[in-house]
């Protein structure tokens, strides 16, 4: 499947109602990497809360995914019966993500897969014991989890089953290693999680697990090309997008945003953009370098109380489109046509960088917002303002004034239709 078919293909799968629920606030791991360790208090949620959570996010006429989560929602004893309420309320799949230590336990499998677990997402950081016990922090981890993956692959065969991977110094350079050992197990559907600078991780193990992606492009690369083994399906998280340039369709979907900020993370990403960028995020500053949110937080500081850009009759707003297939539909199946749709217009165009014959002149969120709020922010950069440029463009002579295109252009046409200007 080539890198736009298979684009099309996930844009599908994201149209799902994915329905997140926490159940337990701990965990039977101590991983060093943990973005939020510091929240769990070791209390599982209240059942009232968790049902009142499944019934309120479903939604009718569509697909309806829901999660159950914890920091390791296994370790609640009434799992199975969460599982069950949820296909009573007719989701049409029930998933965990687990760190495989509960399934250790025969009669559990049995529990909730007779409940109607239909998806089982193991987290392993490592393909060897001594590299994943230690970043999991809890002896043997490795041999029992593995043994209960197989256990499930083999007496459940209807399950699906694929692998969590959080990215890091210590196992970056043998993630392809890592995605060929579960390979050999028959386990074809991964997400690759770049680690990101909250809690534990950061706060103990800086220095240890963060990393320039740049000085690790290789392993990467590496990774991303078993994306094209036939049955594979790669998904990748929180990753800076210019790792991708080859492999677009591995970029994350940029309407991931919107559940980032205003989810979990909505008491401190409010205030942040009520406040016009004075109330700055608990984590901004010092951590901003490893975030894939960086850009979001920063555009938003730069341009709020910028001036307001006119547009002219003479010139054309090419606005990003929020699926690659509007993309597609409203400026051509390939890079060649896209470019000939830009030649043709007979007006300046805003939002296209000079190497696309664009004016190299960008909208700001002043010229877009209807009113100052989280939403209304955050569904403008993702739709309007999220641009990028290829790590080449830094060699292009209009390098410091250019940002880029919007994000999506890039995911349905590659990074190749960039080219850097020299003299």
């Amino acid at each position: 499947m080539d890198n736009q078919a298979n684009l099309l293909a996930k844009e599908v799968t994201t149209t799902q109602n994915r329905v997140w629920v926490r159940i337990a606030a701990a965990c039977n791991n101590i991983c060093i990497f943990c973005l939020d360790s510091e929240a769990q208090d070791g209390k599982l949620i209240p059942e009232d809360q968790v049902k009142s959570e499944i019934r309120k996010w479903f939604k009718k006429g569509l697909e309806n995914r829901v999660i159950l989560s914890g920091w390791e929602a296994s370790i609640n004893p009434k799992f199975p019966e969460y599982i069950g309420y949820a296909k009573e309320i007719w989701y049409d799949r029930v998933q965990t993500v687990t760190n495989g230590n509960m399934f250790a336990i025969e009669k559990f499998c049995t529990k909730v897969f007779d409940a109607g677990l239909q998806e089982v997402t193991f987290s392993f950081h490592g393909h060897t014991p001594a590299l994943h016990d230690y970043l999991v922090a809890v002896p043997w981890a490795f041999k029992k989890s593995l043994k209960w993956l197989i256990y499930v692959k083999k007496h459940y065969p209807d399950v699906i089953v694929n692998i969590d991977i959080v990215v890091n110094k210590v196992n970056v350079d043998y993630l392809p290693d890592i995605v060929k050992f579960f390979m050999r197990l028959w386990v074809y559907e991964y997400d690759i999680l770049q680690i990101i600078p909250f809690w534990r991780g950061f706060s103990k193990y800086k220095d240890v697990l963060f990393y320039n992606i740049s000085e690790h492009k290789e392993s990467l690369t590496k990774t991303w090309e078993l994306s094209r083994v036939s049955w594979m399906y790669m998904w990748t998280n929180r990753f800076h997008v210019e790792a991708f340039e080859w492999f677009e369709d591995l970029i994350q979907d940029p309407r991931k945003i919107k559940s980032e900020v205003m989810g979990e993370s909505v008491d401190m990403f409010e205030p942040f953009i009520l406040s016009k960028g004075s109330k700055k995020p608990e984590c901004f500053w010092e951590r901003c370098t490893y975030c894939f949110l960086q850009q979001y937080c920063h555009s938003y500081i730069d341009t709020i109380d910028s001036k307001k850009l006119p547009i002219w009759q003479s010139e054309l707003v090419i606005s990003g489109e929020e699926f690659p297939s509007q993309v597609i539909k409203k400026y051509g199946q390939n890079v060649e046509e896209f470019k000939s749709y830009l030649k043709k217009q007979n007006k300046e165009l805003i939002n296209i960088p000079k190497c696309l014959w664009g004016t190299g002149k960008y909208q700001k969120y002043n010229d877009l917002k209807e009113q100052v709020s989280l939403q209304d922010y955050t569904e403008k950069y993702v739709r309007n303002l999220y641009k990028k440029k290829s790590l080449r463009c830094r060699s292009c002579k209009y390098d410091n004034d250019c940002e880029g295109i919007h994000l999506n252009f890039i995911r349905t046409y590659g990074f190749s239709l960039l080219q850097p200007i020299k003299s």
